[in-house]
């Protein structure tokens, strides 16, 4: 049995389109995706910004019911059998959106072991051991108004775990951390896959955690699974040597929409009007390409060949990077 399978699943959501038209419009967020998730994977779902990787999460969890299509988790229908489905599963978000600021760590594991009905024998134990996973045993009586934001992921993360979930869901988990917390949760999360055995589902949009992380990515643009394979797999994608990044000044970015090659900004320095563009360019196009910038006004400072990466194929799939 696998623990995830998701069969054309859709989520539509209605608009408001205000005065003189005062009607309704439906967006489609999720536009008909299917993927499976084995048992003990980590499984990535990359994408930017409002590709629809978070609206797919909610509906795995039952916290928003499909528009259309299927999900079952650890066999259990999301909406038929919603109950089942959260006896066996928990969810990492933002740690803010989770706890609660004016009770201690302690506390808050403790009410949350109350609402998963821990078993009171094994609760005091639970708490204990989860918060020295986290690295917060010492500050289990401080409130969380006073915990960084590091911290206040880590607590996050052990409420998560306080039912011992099959499977965990995992929505931007590093989102605005800092280097060193980033660092922690991603080798904690690897550790529950390789040596709890758990089944982890990431979303995130950071091309480097997913590539470290993951055992298979599935990538999200639009609403619409655009690609899926293990990072190798997708770097494949990508022939050896034809990743390429540019670094050129006094180029016009909206130009590349007219553009002949799928380049993508990667990196801008406005106070010496650099970018750095990058894109798969094969041996044959590459002088075709630099003529075309210097046409277009650039000055070419530098032409590099690189190691394919995931940002690579995202751009080779769609055209632009994934911090568009």
């Amino acid at each position: 049995m696998k623990a995830v399978e998701v069969r054309e699943l859709r989520k539509s959501y209605p608009r408001k389109i205000p005065f003189p038209l005062r009607k309704v419009e439906w967006v489609e967020a999720v536009k008909g995706i299917t993927f499976d998730v084995k048992k003990g994977e980590l499984f990535g779902l990359l994408g930017p910004n409002g590709a629809g990787k978070t609206t797919t999460i909610k509906m795995l969890t039952t916290l928003l019911e499909p528009s259309g299509g299927t999900a079952r988790v650890l066999g259990y229908d999301v909406v038929k059998e919603a109950r089942e489905v959260r006896k066996r599963i928990n969810l990492v978000a933002e740690g803010e959106r989770t706890l609660y600021w004016r009770l201690s760590a302690y506390e808050n594991l403790k009410y949350f072991a109350r609402i998963y009905y821990v078993p009171k024998a094994e609760e005091k134990e639970r708490i204990e051991e989860l918060l020295k996973l986290v690295g917060l045993w010492e500050r289990r009586n401080d409130l969380v108004m006073g915990f960084s934001r590091g911290m206040k992921q880590r607590l996050a993360i052990a409420k998560a775990l306080i039912n011992d979930p099959e499977v965990l869901f995992l929505d931007e988990p590093t989102l605005g951390l800092d280097v060193q917390s980033a660092l922690f949760v991603r080798e904690f999360v690897r550790k529950l896959v390789d040596e709890e055995g758990k089944t982890v589902i990431l979303t995130t949009h950071y091309m480097a955690e997913a590539e470290e992380l993951a055992d298979r990515i599935a990538i999200i643009d639009h609403g619409k699974l655009i690609a899926l394979d293990t990072p190798e797999g997708l770097k494949r994608l990508v022939r050896e040597g034809d990743a390429v990044e540019v670094r050129v000044r006094d180029f016009q970015q909206a130009k590349l929409e007219g553009s002949p090659y799928r380049l993508a900004v990667i990196e801008e320095d406005p106070s010496s009007n650099t970018l750095t563009l990058r894109g798969s360019v094969d041996e044959e196009e590459l002088p075709k390409l630099v003529e075309w910038l210097v046409k277009s006004g650039a000055k070419v400072l530098s032409v590099e060949r690189k190691e394919p990466t995931l940002e690579d194929v995202f751009i080779k799939l769609t055209g632009r990077a994934i911090r568009d």
